[in-house]
C-alpha cells in the first residue's frame, strides 16, 4: 500500500537527499528525515480510508489500511520527537515552515481538492519545504537552507504546471492559459530566486539550479508534446531535477 503519484518520491527525495549532502548528517537531521519520508508513506492508506481510492477499496482494504497508516504514523511520530530532541534550536524553528504547510495540505486532502492544481502546488511547496530544517539540522547556514527549499520550490512548481499544461493541450487545444500561466510562473520563480539573493536571504546558485528544470518547462510550454509522451517527459524532468541537485550540492558546499 504505497503512495501512486510516482512524481511525489522524487519531490520528497530530492529535497532532503540535497539537504543532507551540504552537511554534516547527524541524529537529528537522519530521524527528521525518517520522520517525513514515513509520513509520506501515510499518505496511501489515508486515502483509501476517506474513500479517495474508490468504494471498492475503501471496503475491501479498510482494516488493511488502518494497519498501515497506523504503522507509518506511529513511526513518523517516533522519529520526530528524537530529531526535535537532538535538533539545534533554528532547526526546530524552521520546522513551522512544513509544519504549517502540512496543516494546510491536510485540510485539502480532507476536502478532496489535492489533485487540482492548486492541490498539487501546495503539495509541492509541502515537500520542498522539508528541506529547510533538514538543512539546518547539518548545521548548514540559514542561506543555504533557504536557497535549497526555494530552488525546489520553484522547479518543483514549474514542473507541475508545465505538465498541466501539456495534459490541457492535449485535451483542449491549444490550452493558451494553462501554457501561459505555466510560463509566467517559470519566469516568477527565477526572478523571485535572484531576489532573494539581492536580498542576502538566499545563494546566487539557487538562480543557476532551477535553470535545467524551467529550461525544460519551457520547452514543454512552447511546444507541447502529446500526453502520450508523459512519461518521457517525466523521466526528462527526473534527469533535470538531478543536474538541479548536483549543481546545488556543489555550489552550497563551495561556497560554505
Amino acid at each position: 500500500m504505497l503512495p501512486r503519484e510516482h512524481g511525489a518520491y522524487g519531490q520528497l527525495l530530492f529535497p532532503l537527499v540535497t539537504a543532507l549532502a551540504i552537511g554534516r548528517p547527524g541524529v537529528a537531521a537522519l530521524t527528521l528525515s525518517a520522520a517525513a519520508v514515513f509520513a509520506f508513506l501515510a499518505h496511501e492508506p489515508l486515502l483509501v480510508l476517506l474513500g479517495q481510492r474508490g468504494r471498492r477499496a475503501a471496503q475491501e482494504q479498510r482494516s488493511r489500511a488502518w494497519r498501515w497508516f497506523a504503522v507509518w504514523i506511529v513511526a513518523a511520530l517516533a522519529c520526530a520527537a528524537v530529531a526535535i530532541a537532538s535538533m539545534p534550536v533554528d532547526a526546530r524553528i524552521g520546522l513551522s515552515v512544513p509544519g504549517v504547510l502540512t496543516l494546510a495540505l491536510a485540510i485539502v486532502i480532507a476536502a478532496r481538492h489535492e489533485r487540482t492544481t492548486a492541490g498539487e502546488i501546495l503539495t509541492t511547496l509541502t515537500l520542498s519545504s522539508l528541506a529547510y530544517p533538514v538543512a539546518l539540522a547539518v548545521q548548514a547556514p540559514s542561506r543555504a537552507a533557504v536557497t535549497l527549499a526555494a530552488a525546489f520550490a520553484t522547479a518543483f512548481v514549474a514542473a507541475t504546471l508545465s505538465v498541466r499544461a501539456v495534459i490541457m493541450c492535449t485535451r483542449r487545444p491549444p490550452a493558451a492559459l494553462s501554457r501561459i500561466t505555466a510560463g509566467l510562473a517559470l519566469v516568477v520563480g527565477i526572478l523571485g530566486l535572484a531576489a532573494l539573493w539581492r536580498l542576502g536571504l538566499a545563494a546566487g546558485v539557487g538562480s543557476w539550479a532551477v535553470l535545467p528544470v524551467c529550461g525544460v518547462g519551457f520547452v514543454l510550454v512552447l511546444a507541447p508534446p502529446s500526453a502520450t509522451r508523459l512519461r518521457l517527459v517525466g523521466w526528462t524532468l527526473i534527469a533535470a531535477t538531478v543536474v538541479t541537485a548536483i549543481i546545488l550540492i556543489a555550489g552550497l558546499r563551495l561556497s560554505s
